[in-house]
Formats: C-alpha cells, sequence, structure tokens
C-alpha cells in the first residue's frame, strides 16, 4: 500500500497554499463518495487534522467486499479523528458501525451516530447528509472543535 502524501490531494495543496488557512485546523468531510474519498484520506492522514464521514459506501459497501476490505485497512490505519454520520433510513448502516470501530481499534477517537429517519425513502436518508445540517450540524462542530484543541 502506498503511502499518500499531501501532494497526491489537490484540494489539501490549494488550501496550504492560502494565506487565511490556519493549517492547524484543517478538516476533511464527505458525503457519499466524498465520504469514500474521506476515509482515505483518514489512512495516515496526509495533513488534515479531523474527518467527518457522511454515508460514505452506504450504497456499495454490501455488494462489494473489495470496497470494505479497503475501507477497513483505511480505517486501521486511522491517523485522525473521524466522525461517522448517517440517517436510520440510508442505505446501509453497517459501513457506519463497521469503520467506527476500526478507528477506535486503531488507537484513534471515533463517534458513530445515526440520526432517525428522513424523509421515507433510502435515497431521502442518503441525503441527510445534505438536508439535515440542522440536526447534526452541533454535534459534528462539537467534535470538531473538541480535537481541534
Amino acid at each position: 500500500m502506498r503511502h499518500i502524501s499531501a501532494t497526491s490531494w489537490p484540494a489539501l495543496t490549494y488550501l496550504r497554499g492560502l494565506p487565511s488557512v490556519d493549517q492547524r485546523r484543517l478538516t476533511v468531510m464527505g458525503f457519499s463518495f466524498g465520504g469514500i474519498q474521506t476515509m482515505l484520506a483518514v489512512e495516515r492522514g496526509p495533513g488534515y487534522r479531523v474527518a467527518v464521514n457522511c454515508s460514505g459506501a452506504a450504497q456499495t459497501w454490501s455488494s462489494s467486499p473489495d470496497l470494505q476490505r479497503r475501507f477497513i485497512t483505511a480505517a486501521r490505519g486511522a491517523a485522525i479523528p473521524v466522525f461517522f454520520l448517517q440517517a436510520q433510513n440510508d442505505y446501509d448502516l453497517t459501513p457506519n458501525r463497521v469503520l467506527s470501530e476500526q478507528v477506535r481499534a486503531s488507537g484513534k477517537q471515533a463517534e458513530s451516530r445515526v440520526y432517525p429517519a428522513h424523509g421515507i425513502s433510502a435515497q431521502d436518508g442518503h441525503r441527510f447528509c445534505v438536508r439535515g445540517v440542522d440536526v447534526w450540524g452541533p454535534d459534528v462542530a462539537r467534535f470538531i472543535e473538541a480535537h481541534l484543541k
């Protein structure tokens, strides 16, 4: 497995070039496919201090054993604390549970929250990450601030 360097993350490189960005407070957050990317950033963190994974791999977890193995490896190699969140009616809650357990086993802090159902379908639940900020936002802000001190 190759080591991820900061230069392989264009967004991180961009942020590091902005004089207004406090390099000691960089946080990565992703939703759905972005949550998948967040898990890759968590592994031996290339410069982020905290991560938030919202519904990463919820749609693909059950049908992809290779993806499961890769993310379990990433979670076991966690270099930073991770907050996992989903709505109860998202496609699959398993990645939240499994990956948060693996991050904790790595010695890093993880919090996993499953919020009440959002809407009526699995797609509605998946969109909770975008449409439920007023619900999960305070919890995520608390987690981030606690780990940036």
